[in-house]
């Protein structure tokens, strides 16, 4: 399998694992994919409008199951995920281990770690709609001074970026988008909570293959962080510190 020739595997210490893969390359097994999903699952991917959502979500469920399945321990058994009541994944049966997942089109973005929270997001690049408007709506006054002299496309990428990091603090924080990302202030190290809250939140930028970024937060102090890319190419893994 292609998580263990990666090397993903149960979790030890303050340790996190981020899988990031193209749910496309697993289209031949979207019927096997949606017999592993809970009611709450299948009744969200109902309700999306394009059928490519659907079976991106479908896939990217199943295959977040897997992952579980490696960083748990859990044997040939898939871990339920229920949702809180803000939506964010809960693991119910593994008391210590948090989870996250991001989908950007066909692609998906898995985080696993042994800790209080945990958030990651992936965006594409370039990107599918306009960023006008963007960095000032997010942004803090010293972010957008730090993005002033970009332009094109290495601007577009930057305040993609900027997104997924803020994105990834607000998934840990556990409120997503109900909290202003522009209360987050990526250019602290380490970032502030952004409710106010007595917590300090790691953040590290991903890397990942040429069309995407993507950052994972975590509060606290972790030990370490593996990524893995599962693409046609081969899997490709990467161990970091947490410096941005």
């Amino acid at each position: 399998m292609a998580l263990e020739q990666a090397g993903v595997g149960r979790l030890a210490g303050a340790q996190a694992w981020v899988v990031v893969f193209d749910t496309a390359e697993w289209s031949d097994g979207l019927q096997q994919a949606a017999s592993v999903l809970d009611a709450w699952e299948r009744a969200r991917a109902e309700r999306l409008r394009f059928e490519a959502d659907r079976t991106s979500y479908v896939l990217a469920h199943a295959l977040w199951r897997q992952v579980l399945r490696m960083c748990l321990g859990t044997g040939p058994l898939l871990p339920r995920i229920l949702p809180d009541a803000l939506g964010q994944p809960l693991l119910p049966d593994h008391a210590g281990h948090v989870t996250s997942l991001s989908r950007s089109g066909q692609f998906a973005a898995v985080a696993v770690a042994r800790m209080a929270a945990v958030g990651v997001d992936i965006e594409r690049f370039p990107a599918r709609h306009s960023l006008d408007g963007v960095l000032a709506a997010i942004g803090t006054a010293a972010e957008r001074k730090a993005l002033a002299g970009l332009a094109g496309e290495p601007w577009q990428q930057a305040v993609l970026g900027l997104w997924a990091a803020k994105e990834a603090v607000l998934k840990a924080r556990g409120t997503g988008l109900r909290s202003d990302p522009a209360l987050v202030d990526t250019l602290q190290s380490p970032v502030s909570d952004p409710c106010g809250r007595p917590l300090a939140w790691r953040l590290l930028r991903l890397v990942l293959p040429a069309g995407l970024v993507g950052a994972i937060a975590v509060p606290g102090e972790p030990e370490a962080l593996s990524t893995c890319w599962l693409g046609a190419g081969g899997n490709i893994v990467t161990h970091a510190d947490w410096t941005l």
